[in-house]
């Protein structure tokens, strides 16, 4: 590109998925495990399914088309009100999936309590609360940043690159990481693993009734590596 003077479309279009589906896959992982996923049921049920790959696929269309727009706003000089056209629209998307979020974990949380799990278990998903409110409030200042410029058009042609690029990427950058260490595997890991206790009761030939408690998976391997 800096050689030939033009774009490659090709590598263009690639780099504009690659953008939009970094967001996707994470909101996809928030949405799931917020709704319990792999925590108090093994999956999530189709209906839930259903929306949470609506919900992902309209939030990539939106991605893609507004960065798309910022790449080109100064080739085709498009006004503050047409780029609202764009901004606004997954804003607002992101706020309610922010929410919607927010407010599937403080249910999550409520139903581990009653379910007297672990508190190794319940303190997790409150600080991956805590996190995601850090990480909307640096969301915000980046997105003020980007409406500023939008609308005053005066950051430096070689300052462009950070309140679309270097921002939001700086914000992403620490949520993974706060959440990669949120989720470290450890000894205790095995407690955060589903698992549905069953009672089955068996009869030998003598009538006497056993139960038979389903335990978690990774449970007895666990035990025997601290042995």
């Amino acid at each position: 590109w800096n050689n030939s003077g033009s774009e490659n479309m090709v590598f263009f279009a690639l780099a504009m998925i690659a953008y939009a589906l970094k967001y996707v896959l994470t909101l996809r992982l928030l949405m799931q495990t917020s709704s319990g996923s792999g925590v108090i049921m093994e999956s999530v049920n189709k209906s839930v399914g259903i929306k949470v790959d609506a919900a992902c696929f309209f939030f990539f269309l939106l991605q893609w088309a507004w960065k798309f727009m910022i790449t080109y706003k100064f080739n085709y000089m498009f006004k503050f009100s047409f780029m609202m056209l764009f901004t606004a629209p997954g804003t607002l998307l992101w706020l309610l999936l922010f929410c919607w979020v927010y407010r599937q974990l403080q249910v999550l949380s409520a139903t581990l309590e009653d379910k007297q799990r672990a508190s190794e278990v319940v303190s997790l998903f409150i600080n991956v609360r805590r996190v995601l409110v850090g990480a909307f409030f640096l969301a915000t200042v980046v997105l003020l940043l980007q409406l500023a410029d939008m609308r005053l058009a005066s950051t430096p042609w070689n300052l462009q690159w950070l309140p679309y690029d270097g921002a939001p990427h700086m914000v992403y950058t620490l949520f993974l990481l706060a959440m990669m260490i949120l989720w470290w595997p450890h000894k205790n890991s095995w407690k955060l693993g589903y698992s549905e206790h069953v009672e089955q009761q068996e009869t030998e030939a003598g009538g006497n009734d056993h139960r038979v408690e389903a335990e978690q998976i990774g449970a007895n391997d666990q035990k025997e590596e601290e042995l």
